[in-house]
């Protein structure tokens, strides 16, 4: 695989290819689930962020056809569906990392069959977000159908110290806390200073009536 690929966070991505444009068809890719370690390696080796996400609740990933002896070939895509970071009044389900090792890989598809797959397992309602930060505008989620609330506000998403971003998360795991007067006092000698995002699109799709009513009482509107 190419380090050069086309990378993108839970989030989408500026340029998707599209039927005729030079996409792996379908008919060439094999779905699955389960196969965490090989996707939380594709995260490590391609993914902007080099972090894995907490509290996954499923992976789904796709596979290039095995060839002569059968079976699945190499992973080209992964999604991880995660418990979110950020506190919602009822339970969803948030694609928190997307990620291809090759930039013909047709993301809607994969995003399509882990919400089939997600269903199946009882989950009515997915949230994502495109990070504007990373120059994603959600054109993936808008080709797959999924409905857009909005533009999230910009938000203080972590720190930066002496010249290093720490997201939020990696600060609460290194130093115990994310706050920036307690950093401060932590490390006095350093420069520290807070970080904002440019604010986040917000997308969502109802799987079924239960997701439709959830959404509702979330206050998910189509913008």
């Amino acid at each position: 695989m190419t380090n050069s690929a086309q990378i993108v966070e839970g989030r989408t991505t500026g340029r998707h290819p599209l039927p005729g444009d030079g996409a792996i068809p379908v008919s060439a890719l094999h779905f699955r689930t389960g196969f965490r370690e090989e996707a939380e390696s594709m995260v490590l080796r391609h993914h902007y962020s080099r972090r894995l996400p907490s509290n996954v609740q499923m992976v789904g990933s796709l596979h290039l056809d095995g060839g002569l002896f059968g079976g699945d070939g190499p992973m080209v895509a992964a999604a991880f569906w995660s418990i979110p970071p950020t506190r919602w009044a009822e339970p969803v389900l948030e694609l928190t990392r997307l990620v291809r090792g090759n930039d013909r890989v047709p993301l809607t598809f994969l995003v399509s069959r882990c919400a089939k797959a997600l269903k199946e397992q009882g989950a009515d309602l997915l949230v994502s977000f495109a990070d504007r930060t990373q120059g994603h505008d959600g054109y993936v989620y808008r080709a797959a159908n999924w409905r857009y609330a909005g533009c999230r506000e910009r938000a203080n998403d972590g720190v930066v110290i002496d010249g290093a971003f720490y997201p939020g998360r990696t600060c609460n795991s290194l130093f115990g806390t994310r706050s920036l007067d307690k950093l401060c006092g932590m490390f006095p000698h350093k420069t520290i200073e807070p970080h904002y995002d440019e604010g986040k699109h917000c997308f969502w799709l109802p799987l079924g009536t239960k997701g439709e009513a959830k959404a509702r009482r979330l206050g998910l509107v189509d913008a």
